[in-house]
């Protein structure tokens, strides 16, 4: 083999393993970001808590856009970076919006596995751009379909508030996945994940004027969750995700960003004292072999249309 050829290839494997290895990290930042969630909403509502940790986020990220050069995007957009960016923060506004309010009754660790189920909502909804599902999605999906019943249905048919809230979440997280997908193509990643913060940050601060007293004694009591997830959780892991799925396709990057259900479970469980049923515990399994089964290579099941 020519030796230009050979060393090409060890440089695209170690990019690979490189964007892989920045999304695990991403996934564990998330991951006990659920537990600081929890901590914080002791002392300050869900709007006030988002509007401060996305505005952080993105002031986090000002000496990073001021400091690096990046390389020009891969396609061509078609319209203003601070409109993709809006558009990213309005999606990735509802499911934080409506994880935080499912914190507020749901514990830690079952957010973490139904947060999770967006592993297998993207796949499903690449179907309407174009994308194949595969069967390992299909086997996927109903395993975890199983999980969420035994984690959040009651034996009398009913979903707990929490459970309901984090799982839509899901669904706006999902379709945030796929937005990025598109966006981090076409723009700067930096640039878009501090304008979707910033955006975040002030929609979220309008709904805490209106609807929460925010109180400056209760945000310092605050401080430690907001921090971590302000500037580790928004700031760090968005900023990761979004470079990540620079160079790796949608349903791959949901499928190495599920493990933050993994240490959204260990996290509950070390600092929240977290315990589950029996039941809770099948619903676990069930979500966990969902997830990994649908990463097992498959042959095409289905695709609802082409691109052009």
């Amino acid at each position: 083999m020519d030796g230009n050829l050979f060393a090409q290839i060890i440089h695209q494997v170690v990019l690979m393993i490189r964007y892989r290895l920045l999304l695990v990290l991403t996934a564990a930042i998330w991951g006990f970001a659920f537990t600081a969630q929890v901590v914080a909403m002791d002392d300050i509502g869900p709007l006030t808590f988002n509007a401060v940790r996305s505005l952080i986020g993105a002031v986090s990220l000002v000496p990073v856009l001021l400091w690096t050069h990046p390389s020009p995007p891969a396609k061509r957009a078609s319209f203003p970076c601070w409109l993709a960016a809006s558009l990213a923060g309005c999606i990735l506004c509802g499911g934080m919006v409506l994880q935080q309010c499912g914190l507020l009754y749901t514990t830690a660790s079952k957010a973490s596995f139904i947060t999770a189920t967006y592993i297998l909502l993207v796949p499903i909804f690449g179907l309407f751009l174009g994308n194949v599902l595969r069967l390992n999605h299909a086997v996927g999906a109903v395993l975890a379909i199983t999980g969420v019943y035994l984690l959040s249905v009651t034996e009398t048919l009913t979903i707990g508030t929490g459970d309901l809230l984090v799982f839509l979440c899901a669904v706006c997280f999902a379709g945030h996945i796929l937005y990025l997908d598109y966006a981090s193509a076409r723009y700067n990643p930096v640039e878009i994940s501090a304008g979707q913060f910033l955006v975040c940050g002030l929609l979220n601060l309008a709904g805490a004027a209106a609807f929460e007293t925010v109180d400056l004694g209760a945000l310092f009591a605050a401080w430690q969750p907001i921090l971590y997830t302000g500037i580790f959780s928004t700031g760090v892991g968005y900023t990761l995700q979004s470079i990540g799925q620079k160079y790796l396709p949608p349903t791959e990057c949901s499928m190495i960003l599920s493990l933050e259900m993994v240490f959204g479970g260990i996290g509950g469980f070390l600092f929240l004292g977290e315990t589950m049923t029996a039941r809770e515990l099948m619903g676990v399994a069930c979500m966990t072999a969902g997830v990994f089964w649908s990463q097992l290579p498959s042959r095409p099941l289905l695709r609802l249309c082409r691109h052009s």
